[in-house]
């Protein structure tokens, strides 16, 4: 009978462990570290505020502008370094991010089409969006929401640039609860 209870009492120290070990691991993966602990990405970059810079060509007109992202409550600068009035990211560490894009389009026109690409390097490298608006459009706003995965060598520069087949007065919406740019590092 003193077997058992011994059998159980350790199988009881055993337990309890494990379940604090399980708790430490909970509480540093969540609250402690910026890591989410089921994807492997750590927020390295985000800004809040978008708009339309028309400063740099050939990205300077009415139809092709890039965008221009300011108000950073977070920026890792040994991850991200900015350039050309905000309008140029560099992806300092080598390896794969993930950047991330909600953007509010506003003022689009029936039959219009829009895009918005990414660059590297002055070349484009992916699209975040393509949106093809219907002779019948319930609304003068698109909101895009996506993302794409590059790999950085630390040396090239990115910018995001949006462009417009057949409408010249597109921008973004002025209220900026809905653009926002982050950039998620994969260690």
């Amino acid at each position: 009978m003193s077997e058992r209870k011994s059998g159980i009492i350790i199988l009881g120290i055993i337990a309890i462990a494990a379940l604090g070990l399980g708790g430490y691991s909970f509480i540093s993966n969540i609250f402690l570290s910026e890591t989410s602990p089921d994807s492997g990405l750590i927020l390295v970059g985000l800004w809040e505020d978008l708009t339309k810079n028309k400063e740099y060509a050939p990205y300077n007109t009415d139809a092709s502008w890039l965008i221009e992202f300011y108000n950073s409550p977070y920026n890792n600068s040994n991850y991200i370094s900015v350039s050309n009035n905000n309008t140029t990211f560099k992806l300092l560490k080598e390896g794969f991010y993930k950047v991330n894009l909600l953007l509010t389009l506003d003022n689009l026109t029936a039959n219009g089409i829009y895009w918005a690409y990414l660059y590297r390097n002055d070349t484009f490298e992916q699209c975040f969006d393509r949106v093809a608006i219907s002779a019948n459009p319930s609304s003068p706003l698109y909101q895009i929401e996506s993302s794409v995965f590059v790999k950085s060598t630390g040396f090239d520069n990115f910018f995001i640039r949006c462009y417009s087949f057949g409408d010249p007065s597109f921008r973004l919406t002025a209220t900026q609860t809905f653009n926002q740019l982050s950039f998620e590092y994969n260690k």
